[in-house]
């Protein structure tokens, strides 16, 4: 097959995180039908999780013509692992349209989808290449695939980061009978923003009725910041108290997984035991009524597997009520897989039976949460 583009521009491509240049041009011409261009526009931002909604990669082309009279052209951007001739691409059809844009999440799923390997101690994952191609067909021709045209291919190149690992905000430990006092393998409730220093967050499971006392630290240590109760209530299921340096230990009034909250400025905390469950139009129960999840302690998620409907909506909510409820954020027509208190519902991708998990164990703004399809 005569290949119709030829190259005008080299592309700037960086070998780790494609860092090297802010903007690259790659100009190709059509050497059938009437003359065209296509033109790769790569803006470069680092493989990070902080980074993750931001656009990484942007391909743009001009029309190309086959030559035929009424011509109807479809076009695909096509992206394999370096080596394998795209044998099994990713492939993402555009239609008509003359462009494709990749955020960094998608650029970073994408790696590990076609191959980065995973470093089963550290978690980090080692750089991968990518190579991409554009293609165009003619729509709606059975020979469309004899007649496509594919474009010399790009080098994309990477480290991508583990979703999983959690962005790092300022952070109380909270060590306590429940797991030894050890500052050092406590969990945390965190901030949920780097400038915020004063008020944290987060969900920590207190399973033995034995073992319900516990203290703050500002380190993984107890050599600096100690914080414990001054003054406490429970009313309700809800345990408010006042902060002391270094206080007695903070009870909590029964076993559960609860939501921790603190605040150094206004020196308070905040105890309210907590259940989860899903709710919305993608549920049987609808909007009406809880769908339960259930706890696992070995894992620290809640988990439920259940069916979902087309074009429905979830959220997560605590205590069959609305006063605790989280939802993903959708910016610029995305959602970043990460949860915010009262946010967007969460679309259902497909109808289907899915296990549906709900993570709140790495403190605020780390919750996430997971819809996979059985």
């Amino acid at each position: 097959m005569k290949n119709w583009l030829t190259q005008i521009l080299g592309l700037c491509t960086a070998i780790i995180l494609l860092s090297s240049c802010e903007k690259d041009e790659e100009r190709i011409v059509a050497k059938s039908g009437r003359e065209t261009t296509l033109s790769t526009v790569t803006t470069n931002v680092p493989l990070t999780l902080d980074d993750a909604n931001k656009t990484y990669v942007v391909y743009s082309w001009t029309p190309v013509s086959f030559g035929f009279m009424g011509e109807v052209v479809s076009y695909t951007l096509e992206i394999d692992k370096k080596g394998n001739e795209f044998a099994s691409p990713k492939s993402f059809a555009t239609g008509s349209a003359l462009s494709k844009t990749f955020t960094v999440s998608e650029i970073n799923n994408l790696m590990i989808d076609l191959g980065a390997v995973q470093n089963p101690d550290t978690k980090e994952y080692s750089p991968i290449e990518l190579e991409v191609r554009a293609k165009a067909a003619l729509g709606g021709s059975p020979t469309a695939n004899a007649l496509a045209k594919y474009s010399p291919t790009t080098a994309l190149a990477g480290k991508p980061y583990n979703a999983n690992a959690a962005i790092v905000y300022p952070s109380l430990w909270v060590p306590g009978a429940y797991q030894g006092w050890a500052p050092d393998k406590a969990p945390v409730i965190a901030s949920g923003s780097k400038t915020n220093t004063t008020s944290f967050e987060g969900y920590i499971n207190f399973a033995e009725a034995s073992k319900l006392e516990f203290k703050l630290t500002d380190n993984p240590t107890w050599d600096k910041g100690i914080f414990g109760k001054g003054t406490s209530t429970t009313t309700n299921g809800v345990t408010t108290g006042t902060l002391a340096s270094p206080g007695d230990n903070i009870t909590l009034p029964e076993p559960g997984y609860y939501q921790v909250k603190a605040n150094l400025t206004a020196n308070t905390f905040t105890l309210t035991k907590t259940t989860w469950a899903v709710i919305g139009s993608g549920t049987a129960k609808g909007w009406d009524n809880d769908t339960p999840m259930t706890y696992d302690a070995a894992t620290g998620v809640w988990t439920i597997t259940t069916a979902l409907s087309a074009d429905g909506e979830i959220k997560f909510r605590a205590n069959n009520a609305w006063d605790l409820n989280y939802g993903d954020k959708v910016v610029d027509g995305k959602a970043d897989g990460l949860l915010d208190a009262g946010s967007d519902n969460i679309k259902v991708p497909e109808p289907g039976n899915y296990t549906i998990t709900l993570d709140l164990s790495k403190g605020a703004g780390n919750y996430g949460y997971t819809l996979k399809k059985n």
